[in-house]
């Protein structure tokens, strides 16, 4: 039997497990080093630098299928990586007028291993652009000039859409890799529109392991000195770029605005197709001030952001479940942009609002692009929005701001074309009664005035009144008001010396506030002229009031005025010049119930000075008068 004691001693004797394994690792570790060490000692002696510099020029030239030259001497390092650097490369294509310059970058430089280096077949990885200058032409036939017959070219004819990816030949599924793109440019031109989009500032960082895998890109790019970061991904890159349906998502952020898309997207044809849209407007200031906007309005609005289901039909592009906030205002709906046969294209649909502000929605229609010293190029530019867009749109709101007025239960339209433009609300709850109202523009938009009718019923016009500060004699009760008037300036910008039209005026019951009936009778009989407001504070209750005028160049003439109360009825005709806040009218005030005229004698008067306090004077005395 064997001694306990001597088993307990070899065990311990024995190193722990642990400790065996540390001690393997430290070994493996060592030998590790000594080979990456004797590895980039050795690899100038390994690999062949012309090998490597070729490689990498054969690489950039297969990889965009167009000619590669470079100006300065190729540049190899191997620690603490192997790195191929090329300085001066120009990308260029054959053409009639000799090679066109598609791109310069000023440093190229990748990583490369070191093992297939000295196989002969060196990879590349990490690809790292230095201020490279791309430029990219797009001709009538929507063709871009780096269309070729490079790898890239080739994976995108031949890639296929399968489960929301894609999906490439084994002989084409080249591996990219890390690319790092340091103050870059990019310039578009458009042939067909004449449109240079210029980017410039481009810092960016791609991650694009291989060309059948996913895209993923962080950016930050000066567009016109604002900086902008973006945020690209797209498991379908190739499709995108051969002007396919792909899948993106992408993310615009700058200090003025931001933008955000996920959905399908398509750059042949339409950019967006379908998906999810977020548009905001974070600093309204430094976007007008970046993009030379002056919109009528836009200094009021301090903040916008926009989010809809964008959806492409044909050439209809619709926005539904549209919500959107405008400073304190909130609003759904849904609208489309088409382009009709021969047209502009028009925005249509439906928005509701909490609460809208009429005279901010019509002068949002004159829109003026920046000036330019360039009488050509004015010539060219189209100076308002509605040379570019048609609207045809229906509104409703909870409310609706028509200063000093406040509407509820707006349901309105506006139709705004280049030659025309028409504003109506079909109903609108008004201090008590219904408003319907509609603005023909003059010319394009509203900011020439135009024709406006306008008919109230049932109103309470002593709120009116009050609204309007109105002062002297006023109406107080229950009316309907029908108007109709011509302006060459926008309603909401003009005086009332520079309108044109006709109004009457309505009402079944209500008081005459500022007139004294009885005491106007008694200074009759002792004066021969005296002020309103001599006869102190009064009232004129009335059953029916009726007024009836046209006016136009500052003077409103009277066609019918009166006033009908139980007791007496006061008619009023003549004109008044309010342009010069005056009066000149005749009035008579009788017994509504002739038989009552020796108790009420009928009493003719002219009415002039000034309002609100205008002079009366007795036209013929009883003989019991006497002047003072």
């Amino acid at each position: 039997m064997p001694d306990k004691r001597s088993t307990g001693d070899e065990a311990r004797r024995r190193p722990p497990v642990a400790r065996r394994i540390l001690r393997a690792s430290l070994v493996v570790l060592a030998v590790l080093a000594l080979i990456f060490l004797v590895s980039r000692a050795a690899a100038p002696y390994l690999v062949s630098s012309t090998l490597v510099r070729s490689a990498i020029e054969r690489a950039v030239a297969g990889w965009t299928g167009h000619d590669v030259t470079m100006s300065g001497t190729p540049e190899i390092a191997f620690w603490p990586q192997p790195r191929v650097s090329l300085n001066g490369v120009t990308i260029s294509k054959p053409s009639a007028d000799g090679p066109k310059v598609l791109g310069r970058i000023e440093r190229l430089s990748a990583a490369f291993g070191l093992y297939s280096a000295m196989r002969g077949r060196p990879e590349f990885d990490e690809f790292h652009l230095l201020r490279p200058q791309f430029r990219v032409d797009r001709d009538r036939n929507g063709r871009l000039d780096w269309a070729n017959e490079g790898l890239l070219s080739a994976a995108v004819r031949q890639v296929q859409a399968r489960d929301g990816g894609q999906t490439l030949a084994p002989e084409l599924d080249a591996a990219v890799g890390a690319i790092t793109i340091e103050d870059g440019t990019l310039e578009l031109i458009d042939e067909v529109s004449g449109r240079v989009i210029s980017a410039r500032g481009i810092a960016a960082d791609i991650a694009w392991p291989k060309l059948s895998g996913a895209l993923q890109a962080t950016a930050r790019i000066d567009l016109g000195g604002l900086p902008v970061r973006l945020n690209f991904s797209s498991r379908q890159p190739l499709l995108l770029f051969g002007g396919k349906d792909a899948t993106i998502s992408a993310a615009l952020d700058a200090t003025a605005f931001g933008a955000r898309f996920n959905g399908i997207a398509n750059l042949a044809e339409s950019p967006l197709r379908t998906g999810t849209l977020t548009l905001s407007a974070k600093d309204v200031t430094a976007f007008r001030d970046w993009s030379g906007i002056q919109l009528a309005g836009l200094d009021s609005l301090k903040q916008a952001q926009l989010s809809a289901d964008l959806t492409l039909v044909g050439e209809e592009l619709r926005l539904e479940g549209l919500e959107f906030d405008v400073n304190d205002t909130h609003g759904t709906g849904i609208l489309s942009l088409s382009r009709p046969p021969g047209g502009k294209p028009r925005v249509s649909g439906t928005l509701a609002f909490d609460r809208l502000n009429i005279t901010r929605l019509l002068s949002a229609f004159s829109l003026d692009l920046p000036s330019t010293d360039d009488a050509s190029d004015q010539m060219e530019r189209p100076p308002r929005l509605l040379q570019w867009l048609d609207f045809d749109l229906t509104l409703s709101a909870d409310r609706a701001d028509l200063p000093p007025f406040e509407l509820g239960d707006v349901a309105a339209s506006i139709l705004a074309t280049g030659k025309t433009a028409q504003f109506n609300i079909a109903d609108a709850a008004f201090e008590g009664g219904d408003l319907t109202a509609s603005f023909i523009g003059t010319g394009s938009g509203f900011s020439r005035g135009g024709d406006l009718t306008l008919a109230i019923r049932d109103a309470d016009f002593a709120a009116v009144a009050d609204h309007l500060a109105i002062a002297g004699p006023v109406p107080r009760g229950k009316a309907s008001v029908d108007l109709a008037l011509k302006t060459r300036e926008p309603v909401w910008a003009t005086g009332l010396a520079d309108m044109s039209g006709t109004f009457a005026f309505t009402s079944q019951g209500g008081t005459l506030t500022g007139v004294n009936v009885a005491a106007i009778r008694d200074l009759a009989r002792t004066r021969a002229y005296f002020q309103l407001s001599a006869g102190g504070q009064g009232s004129m209750p009335y059953d029916r009031l009726d007024y009836r005028a046209r006016f136009a160049n500052g003077t409103a003439e009277v066609l019918e005025a009166r006033l009908a109360g139980r007791d007496e009825t006061l008619t009023v005709s003549g004109v008044v010049p309010y342009a010069d806040n005056a009066l000149a009218l005749s009035a008579e005030l009788a017994a509504s119930d002739r038989t009552r005229d020796e108790d009420l004698p009928p009493l003719r008067f002219f009415i002039g000075g000034a309002w609100p306090d205008p002079v009366l004077s007795p036209i013929s005395l009883p003989p019991e008068n006497h002047l003072e």
